[in-house]
């Protein structure tokens, strides 16, 4: 009953911008943003855990079907990010497809802009927990616990 409630909150505060598949289930304290001309999509029966942030600046966020986020994870896309189906995401592991552009070092670090690069995490790909994956990166297998997988140059 709960989760059903917590899905039905998920449609209304996000309007069209956020797509609910059948039998999501959002933990507590999982926030859900879409920014204007983003998007959030939730595949059918995929699982995200609690205290969890799924952020879309811009492009699209996709989460397939019967795919795990863990809790406390983080996903924000600026270009977009991919998590295919079946896919795991461990507790605490961050999914971010943009960082700050370096450049003087007497410039505030907002005024460098951002190098965003889309993301992708096959299906049935295992990120462990606590790990990174930067803007670029392409998932195909298993990232070990609190690895970083870099950006892709």
């Amino acid at each position: 009953m709960m989760a059903a409630m917590r899905r039905l909150l998920l449609r209304l505060r996000a309007g069209r911008r956020v797509a609910v598949g059948h039998d999501v289930r959002a933990g507590r304290g999982v926030r859900i943003e879409a920014a204007p001309g983003a998007r959030v999509v939730l595949g059918d029966g995929c699982r995200i855990g609690d205290g969890s942030r799924l952020a879309a600046r811009g492009g699209e966020l996709r989460i397939g079907a019967g795919a795990r986020i863990g809790e406390r994870c983080v996903l924000v896309a600026h270009t977009g990010i991919d998590v295919g189906e079946r896919a795991t995401i461990g507790d605490w592991a961050a999914v971010l497809d943009a960082e700050p552009r370096a450049g003087d070092v007497e410039t505030p670090l907002r005024a460098h802009g951002v190098d965003a690069a889309a993301v992708r995490i096959a299906p049935g790909a295992v990120v462990g927990p606590a790990a990174r994956v930067l803007g670029g990166a392409v998932v195909d297998a298993r990232v070990e616990a609190g690895t970083t997988v870099p950006r892709a140059r």
